[in-house]
């Protein structure tokens, strides 16, 4: 279920219908790494890298995207007062350090590791998006913020981190249309025209 067909006064979905696109790479950066790690023979690694290189790198942009549109949509969620939050998978779940893995390993993957065997195995120099490492910090706190969301049943639950920007009405607009416009097109990665409303190291005009 999505924003798409979902329709209540009362109540609004906890996912607006992001999990059917990031479904295909969540978790395969750090799954598709291993593997590759444990490849024993230098000349393989450099084979299989050639190979993966370009799997990283739509991961990398996907996921960004996808923690992204986390916050977005949790700034959206905050804007409606006392809302009901549905289907919250991670409501009455446990909260602990675990949650963070997949977010730090994206992290070090993105500040470090792409680019020391871009090098290494490719003769590369890797440059994130600018917004990559910001996205990520800013999840990162979002996240433990709201301690996993794990407690979160209404939307005035929802804490917003002090580092983010507060949106205007209609920014709060243009927010939930290019949400909605992301998930019609299954496309995540439109969500980054809208970073500028609340990051503030984001600049989509120049």
């Amino acid at each position: 279920m999505s924003i798409l067909d979902f329709k209540s006064e009362e109540e609004i979905l906890f996912d607006p219908g992001y999990s059917g696109s990031v479904a295909r790479v969540s978790g395969n950066i750090d799954y598709l790494y291993s593997a590759f790690s444990s490849i024993p023979s230098i000349k393989q690694k450099k084979f299989q890298f050639s190979i993966l290189y370009p799997k990283f790198l739509k991961a990398v942009d996907l996921n960004a995207a996808f923690y992204l549109g986390c916050m977005l949509w949790g700034v959206y969620l905050k804007s409606l007062k006392n809302k009901k939050i549905v289907n919250n998978p991670c409501l009455g779940t446990a909260f602990d350090d675990e949650c963070f893995f997949e977010v730090d390993f994206l992290i070090n993957f993105v500040r470090d590791g792409l680019n020391r065997d871009a090098k290494y195995y490719l003769n590369k120099t890797y440059t994130p998006n600018p917004l990559y490492l910001p996205i990520l910090g800013n999840y990162k706190e979002f996240l433990s913020l709201n301690k996993g969301f794990v407690e979160v049943q209404k939307t005035d639950d929802i804490l917003i981190p002090t580092s983010l920007k507060t949106p205007t009405n209609e920014d709060i607009k243009e927010i939930y249309n290019t949400i909605y416009s992301a998930v019609e097109k299954d496309d995540l990665t439109i969500l980054f025209n809208v970073a500028d409303k609340i990051l503030p190291q984001a600049d989509t005009s120049t």
